[in-house]
């Protein structure tokens, strides 16, 4: 029997689109949504320049330590978002 760390339970579904994948509470969305073949923009990946700004359609996220960049309202920084429930996500856009 293989042990399973407690993280492993908390997946949570991630809706871009049509596209979903799941990720963990363990890192970042930036790193998750990019091994899941998803390109976001980026340039600092520390939450300085808001680069990786993505609109929160839905659910909830945190930030381990609160990102220099301004975050407006409805959106979160992929690069230093934590997923803490099923979330719906788009990309930024001017419309």
């Amino acid at each position: 029997m293989t042990a399973i760390s407690n993280n492993q339970d908390l997946l949570h579904r991630v809706l871009l689109g049509k596209k979903e994948i799941l990720v963990t509470e363990d890192e970042p969305l930036l790193a998750q949504l990019e091994r899941a073949g998803i390109l976001v923009e980026y340039q600092c990946r520390e939450g300085y320049c808001s680069s990786c700004s993505l609109k929160l359609l839905r659910g909830n996220v945190i930030y381990l330590e609160e990102p220099l960049a301004w975050v407006q309202s409805g959106y979160l920084l992929a690069c230093c978002a934590i997923v803490k429930s099923d979330i719906e996500i788009a990309f930024f856009s001017n419309d």
